[in-house]
């Protein structure tokens, strides 16, 4: 949830290197949810507070055991391809993310709001592709988010189309994606354990897309991008 693979600003990636450069490895890419308005920082809307356990944790599993992927089945597929058919188009669109910039102070957030213009297309295998340009008034920079969620191979998939984008399906229905995957990026002599849930809903003429990432089962950071016609 980028990359929800749901997932960067240049500018924005190169202060959340400084910070991480002091507590944490360089993180993967920043992603996810919470809004500067009139200029005050405010807290993630959609999630728990930042350095939460994540929702595997709190079930008492395992964040770190392999996901359950698995086969679509021909209702699961058909329903995705309506889905996905649904969206395609040109739509504007707002991003919101927040980033949690210390590892014990569930308090220190960085967050962020852009808008631009997005455009979801789907192949002739129905796989679909969103390209967003964005502009944060903040950052006073540019950025290019690119999605790809897959189904043609008879599995959903995210940014990529082999078992390195295999998900574990949490929901599927004709307005709503739900589904969790995981990751293990190697940092340095050791690796990064990462969780991420992400979701899509549909609407009328409009669409959410958000997504959290845990890391060592700590929420690190979110995004939320709305897109309306």
């Amino acid at each position: 949830m980028t990359k929800l693979s749901l997932t960067g600003l240049a500018v924005y990636r190169r202060i959340r290197r400084r910070i991480w450069s002091k507590i944490w490895p360089e993180i993967w890419f920043g992603l996810l949810v919470g809004a500067v308005v009139g200029g005050v920082l405010v807290q993630p809307s959609f999630a728990e507070q930042c350095l939460a356990p994540s929702p595997t944790l709190l079930k008492g599993e395992d964040p770190y055991a392999p996901i359950k992927d698995r086969d679509l089945t021909p209702g699961e597929n058909d329903t995705l391809k309506r889905l996905y058919q649904s969206l395609t188009g040109n739509w504007r669109a707002t991003a919101e993310t927040f980033f949690c910039t210390s590892a014990d102070d569930p308090d220190d957030v960085d967050s962020d709001r852009a808008t631009g213009q997005a455009k979801v297309v789907v192949d002739y295998s129905g796989d679909l592709t969103m390209t967003a340009e964005f502009y944060s008034p903040r950052q006073k920079s540019s950025h290019q988010e690119i999605l790809h969620m897959f189904q043609s191979n008879n599995r959903l998939r995210i940014e990529h189309d082999t078992g390195a984008g295999d998900v574990e399906l949490i929901d599927i229905s004709g307005h709503t994606i739900s589904c969790l995957y995981r990751r293990i990026v190697p940092m340095g002599k050791g690796s990064s354990r990462r969780e991420f849930f992400f979701t899509l809903h549909a609407a009328a003429d409009a669409f959410t897309i958000e997504q959290q990432l845990y890391i060592q089962g700590r929420l690190s950071s979110g995004q939320s991008w709305h897109f309306k016609r």
